[in-house]
């Protein structure tokens, strides 16, 4: 009796430590053949975009990632799901590549089938970086992207391919000021330096483009009234020289505050955006006011009215034609 008791006790203990043996290899080895790829299918869904800014060269995303493989060893004959902790089986070190700071809210589990069949889901909230660029600005349009890669495999060990299920994005978003007019998921391996090999990944692509209509109202009429503000100087009898001159460098000056204004919806580049080129077309315009006033008050100077005031009649014209030259030329130069 006492050795059938110790004999008991003696196969347990074999079947205990052995156990947790085989539960590190299903934690730390990857499944399948070990000299063939292991395809593992991901797919992106954007619950949200919260916002984009072009300044800081980033966007706000709600988004889930579902990845799934198949795993032999994890195969039971049973008729349900399992949910198991992601530590005690392997999975993907799926990474965010161009992440900032995110949130997950999903716990750390996968979902297990009959067949072995894996799932792994998680959700994430946060911002994420992305290089964009404004010259068309606030024409603009932007290819942005949620990269998904396998961090420290290689195409020769497991292969990312997008999920054939169009999880797509949600029909509502939160952003106000860009329109989302598509997207896709498309498998993409990634080069991060050229010293370290090609990461495979997935990636969600969707275009935004911008909603003109804050800038039209906002930025772009109230800049056309400042620049006719400059347009009445050449209106007023010459023989005024005061008020001419308080006109012009009063609308010198709220373009001024304008340019300021403008320079934090932008990141600090290098180059000019079609916003810009308005901007600065419209400041030279009223300086040539400027000047035109100064030619104006030297020919009072001298009393020749006749001269001022043709002068001031033919600039009206010459104001008007200039305008609508920079006005068309500003945001269709490329």
């Amino acid at each position: 009796m006492v050795l059938s008791t110790l004999a008991t006790f003696a196969a347990i203990a074999q079947e205990d430590a052995v156990q947790p043996e085989q539960d590190e290899l299903i934690s730390k080895i990857r499944p399948g053949p070990q000299d063939e790829v292991l395809p593992i299918e991901v797919g992106i869904i954007v619950i949200d975009i919260d916002s984009i800014d072009g300044a800081n060269q980033l966007f706000v995303a709600n988004f889930a990632v579902i990845a799934e493989w198949k795993d032999p060893r994890l195969a039971e004959d049973i008729n349900y799901i399992r949910v198991v902790d992601a530590e005690d089986v392997w999975t993907p070190n799926l990474q965010v590549l161009n992440q900032q700071k995110l949130f997950s809210t999903f716990p750390d589990q996968v979902q297990v089938a009959p067949d072995g069949t894996v799932t792994y889901p998680q959700r994430y909230w946060g911002t994420m970086s992305y290089p964009m660029n404004l010259e068309d600005f606030p024409l603009d349009s932007h290819l942005l992207e949620i990269r998904i890669v396998a961090v420290g495999k290689d195409r020769s060990h497991i292969d990312l391919v997008a999920s054939t299920e169009d999880l797509g994005m949600s029909e509502v978003l939160t952003v106000t000021d860009f329109e989302v007019v598509g997207w896709k998921t498309f498998a993409k391996d990634v080069q991060i330096t050229p010293n370290i090999p090609e990461l495979p990944g997935v990636v969600f692509e969707f275009e935004a483009k911008r909603l003109v209509g804050f800038y039209i109202i906002k930025v772009i009429i109230p800049l056309i009234l400042i620049v006719f503000m400059s347009l009445i100087v050449l209106f007023i009898d010459p023989s005024h020289v005061g008020p001419k001159f308080s006109i012009s460098i009063t609308a010198i000056l709220t373009l001024i505050a304008y340019r300021f204004l403008l320079g934090n919806l932008l990141p600090k580049i290098s180059y000019l955006t079609h916003m810009d080129y308005f901007l600065f077309g419209s400041m030279f315009l009223v300086f040539t006011v400027l000047v035109e006033t100064s030619i104006v008050a030297r020919f009072m100077s001298y009393d020749k009215v006749r001269e001022a005031k043709t002068l001031d009649y033919w600039a009206r014209y010459a104001f008007v034609i200039l305008f609508l030259i920079i006005l068309v030329g500003s945001f269709t130069v490329t």
